[in-house]
C-alpha cells in the first residue's frame, strides 16, 4: 500500500470497481449485475441480495492472482430510518469460509468521504465520454457501513459469495406505514491485513485528493457501484385505547389498519386473534383484510378498522389482559398489535336515603360503574326500573322508593312501614350485581 500514488487518468475513467482490481492482485468485489431486491414476506423487511466474487469482470469471476490476507469494507445505502442488521454473512457458493461483516459507523463515514473525493478527482482529471464516479450514499439515502473479518485468499482460487441483508422498513414517528419504494446503493472496499496492519485497526479510506498521499493501511474504497429499488408494502396496526369490560360481558375492540404500497399487486391478509385472558372466546369481525383503493399520491389505502369481540367468562379473574390481532400475508409476512382489556366486577354503591315524610317516600342514591339499568324491587315496595344506557363512566342515580300492598296500608295507618329494597344493577354487558337496603318509610 505504501507505493500507491495518485491514479492516472485511465484509472479514473473507469468506475471504482476497476480501481480496486488494478491496485490489488488478489481481490474480491461486487459482481456486476448481481444486485436484486425483494420483500419476501409481502410486507415487512426488504432483502438486499448481491454476489461477491474474486476478480470480477463482465464475463463473471476469475481466479485470484496472488495469495493475500485482507479485509473488506461494505456500504449499503437504504432509506433513512431503515433498521439495519448488526451483522451480514456472505455465504460461499460450493463451500469455503464465510465472510462475516459487522456493522461499523466508522466505515460508513469513511466510505462516504472517500467517494466525494474520488468524484472530484474524476471530474478534474476525466475527459468527455468517460464513466463518472457516483458518490455514496446516493442522494436521499442513509449509508450503513460494515467491516468483514480477515480473509486469506489463495492464488488461483475462484470463489463467489451469496449475500442477503434484511433491512426493516423505516418507521414513521406518527406510526404511518412506509409506502416505498425501497432503494439502495452499494459500495465496496479492500484493505490488506499484515502483522503491522492488524484487522483491529481503525478504518480509513484513501481520499483520492490532490496533495493527499495514501497512508499505509488505508483501504481503497469505491463510490456507488450498484443501485436498485423495489416497490414495497407496509401495514401498521394502531393500538386501541384500553377497553373496559365487566365479568360475563362482551368487549368489541377496533384495531385501525393503515396500509401503504408501491408494489403490485397489493397483498391480502388473513386475520387471527388471541388473548391472555383464560377461556375467553374471541370472534373476528372479518377473517380477512383486503386494503382499499390506493391513493395515487400518498400510496395509502383508507384506514380500516378490524374488530375483535371478546366474551369474558363470568368466573374470570379481574385484571388487565392482552388481546392481539395478527395479519398474515400468503407469503408469511405478519403485522400485529396488542390491545389492553381491563376486566372488572361490576360494583354497586348505595348511598344515604332521604325521607319525604309528607309523601311517605324515600329517595335512595345509587352509584353505578357504567352503562346499564338499575332495578329496585322487594316485598312491600313498588318496582322501579331506571336505565342509564349512555353512562360511559361511574354515575349516581336517584331511585324513589314507594310502599305498596300491606306496607302502604301500614304506612297510612301507623305513619311508618319497614321495607327491604333489593337494588340490582344490570350492565349493558356483564353479570348483574345486587345489594339490599332496609328502609323505614315515614309519613306525617
Amino acid at each position: 500500500m505504501s507505493r500507491l500514488r495518485r491514479p492516472a487518468k485511465p484509472l479514473i475513467a473507469l468506475v471504482a470497481l476497476v480501481a480496486i482490481a488494478v491496485v490489488f492482485s488478489a481481490c474480491t468485489f461486487l459482481k456486476p449485475g448481481s444486485l436484486t431486491l425483494s420483500q419476501p414476506g409481502g410486507i415487512g423487511s426488504a432483502r438486499v441480495h448481491f454476489v461477491l466474487c474474486t476478480e470480477p469482470s463482465n464475463a463473471g469471476c476469475n481466479p485470484t492472482k496472488a495469495t493475500e490476507e485482507g479485509q473488506y469494507l461494505l456500504g449499503i445505502a437504504v432509506p433513512p430510518g431503515s433498521t439495519p442488521p448488526a451483522t451480514i454473512t456472505a455465504v460461499p457458493i460450493g463451500g469455503g469460509s464465510p465472510l462475516v461483516f459487522t456493522r461499523s459507523d466508522e466505515v460508513a463515514t469513511e466510505m462516504a468521504a472517500a467517494s466525494v473525493g474520488l468524484q472530484k478527482f474524476a471530474e478534474e482529471e476525466g475527459e468527455g465520454g468517460e464513466v463518472g464516479v457516483q458518490v455514496w450514499p446516493p442522494a436521499g439515502l442513509q449509508g450503513v457501513g460494515y467491516l468483514s473479518n480477515a480473509q486469506l485468499e489463495q492464488a488461483g482460487a475462484l470463489i463467489e459469495w451469496n449475500v442477503d441483508a434484511e433491512f426493516g422498513l423505516p418507521a414513521a414517528a406518527d406510526g404511518s406505514p412506509f409506502a416505498g419504494p425501497f432503494a439502495t446503493g452499494l459500495t465496496f472496499g479492500f484493505r490488506k491485513v499484515t502483522p503491522a496492519q492488524p484487522a483491529s485497526r481503525p478504518a480509513r479510506c484513501v481520499r483520492f485528493e490532490v496533495g493527499v498521499e495514501p497512508q499505509d493501511g488505508d483501504a481503497i474504497c469505491a463510490g456507488t457501484v450498484l443501485q436498485g429499488q423495489i416497490g414495497t408494502s407496509d401495514l401498521k396496526v394502531a393500538a386501541p385505547a384500553q377497553t373496559p369490560v365487566f365479568l360475563g360481558g362482551k368487549a368489541k375492540i377496533a384495531f385501525p389498519f393503515n396500509f401503504a404500497t408501491t408494489a403490485s399487486p397489493s397483498p391480502s391478509f388473513a386475520l387471527a386473534a388471541t388473548s391472555t385472558l383464560p377461556k375467553a372466546k374471541l370472534a373476528l369481525g372479518n377473517p380477512t383484510f383486503t386494503p382499499g383503493v390506493i391513493e395515487p399520491i400518498t400510496h395509502r389505502a383508507p384506514t380500516a378498522n378490524q374488530t375483535v369481540t371478546v366474551n369474558v367468562p363470568k368466573n374470570a379473574k379481574p385484571g388487565v389482559y392482552d388481546v392481539t390481532i395478527t395479519a398474515t400475508t400468503p407469503q408469511g409476512g405478519t403485522a400485529n398489535q396488542v390491545a389492553k382489556l381491563k376486566v372488572s366486577q361490576a360494583r354497586l354503591g348505595l348511598g344515604g336515603a332521604k325521607l319525604n315524610k309528607t309523601k311517605g317516600i324515600a329517595t335512595l342514591s345509587v352509584k353505578i360503574p357504567g352503562a346499564g339499568t338499575v332495578i329496585a324491587s322487594g316485598k312491600g315496595i313498588a318496582k322501579v326500573k331506571k336505565p342509564a344506557k349512555k353512562a360511559k363512566k361511574p354515575k349516581t342515580l336517584k331511585l324513589t322508593i314507594k310502599a305498596k300492598g300491606k306496607a302502604k296500608k301500614q304506612l297510612a295507618e301507623e305513619g311508618l312501614a319497614k321495607v327491604s329494597a333489593k337494588i340490582t344493577f344490570k350492565p349493558l354487558s356483564g353479570t348483574p350485581v345486587t345489594k339490599t337496603r332496609k328502609l323505614t318509610l315515614k309519613r306525617n
